[in-house]
């Protein structure tokens, strides 16, 4: 099996355009929604083309951007304003997934926001939560480090995650999991949020977890997956994580704790996976 260069975050620059590409001329600063799909399908046809049965992630089962040169399709680029670097905008992808997860928790303006974790995607939560005109924004974080990047995002209260017992009574909207792995953090954020709140699912699980059905009912709260992005209407999520970061882009810039060149981008891995480093987001440059 042919090795695939991984790499499914990144922006850069148009070097050459296929055949009958417009649109796009070599020299362009560009930011990459990484997913190829049919474009037929009625999932497709209908902007919810992350649900593509035949969508393929680069830098998954398509090369991705750990390499010199990415072919992507023409539909994927998304043009940088001038307020938006090639880091910056390798930031897009994150922030749309989060953009995404409030589209499905169907956010509205002034309401009270809780954002479980504060790793990447959790401050990425943040920054879109603010941008949508949250009212409050509650983040949980382990590390310090997160807590602290949780308040430079914009959070307006930072807990620790062993101290969550006086958020039961916080009134909270909206809940953002964005823990996932063999964390609890889904039977807390049905016990935190209010009667007919919404719980948005980011987290990666990587095993089956128990829910208490009960609650879910009683509550009459609504919990949705969130996978990747997609064009609800007339802006994409892409469209608007990129909105944001022009807007807003040194507190975007802030959630970057570590820079490699790429050659070294095994020690950038190394150093994403060891926490003690205060490693938020590591991002890779040619």
């Amino acid at each position: 099996m042919p090795t695939i260069s991984p790499g499914h975050e990144f922006a850069g620059e148009v070097v050459e355009t296929g055949e009958g590409v417009t649109g796009f001329t070599p020299g362009q600063r560009v930011a990459v929604e990484p997913l190829k799909t049919c474009r037929e399908c009625t999932f497709c046809r209908t902007g919810q083309y992350q649900l593509c049965s035949r969508r393929v992630l680069l830098g998954t089962f398509a090369p991705g951007a750990l390499a010199e040169y990415v072919a992507a399709p023409a539909y994927t680029l998304y043009t940088l304003p001038d307020e938006v670097d090639f880091e910056l905008g390798a930031l897009a992808e994150p922030l749309a997934v989060a953009v995404h997860g409030l589209h499905l928790a169907e956010l509205a303006m002034g309401e009270r926001v809780l954002v479980l974790g504060s790793g990447a995607i959790g401050l990425m939560s943040i920054l879109a939560a603010r941008a949508a005109g949250a009212g409050e924004v509650i983040a949980t974080y382990r590390h310090e480090h997160q807590g602290n990047a949780a308040r430079a995002a914009g959070a307006s209260h930072v807990v620790k995650d062993d101290a969550m017992g006086g958020l039961e009574s916080a009134s909270v909207d909206v809940v953002v999991e964005t823990v996932g792995g063999s964390a609890p953090t889904l039977g807390q954020a049905l016990g935190i949020v209010r009667p007919g709140g919404r719980v948005c699912v980011l987290g990666l699980f990587t095993q089956s977890v128990q829910l208490n059905a009960l609650a879910l009912m009683l509550k009459e709260a609504k919990m949705a997956g969130g996978i990747t992005y997609c064009r609800p209407g007339l802006h994409s999520d892409f469209d608007v994580a990129i909105r944001i970061l022009a807007s807003d882009p040194e507190r975007a810039r802030a959630v970057i704790t570590h820079r490699f060149p790429l050659a070294q981008a095994a020690d950038a891995f190394a150093t994403a996976a060891d926490k003690s480093s205060g490693s938020i987001k590591v991002q890779v440059a040619p």
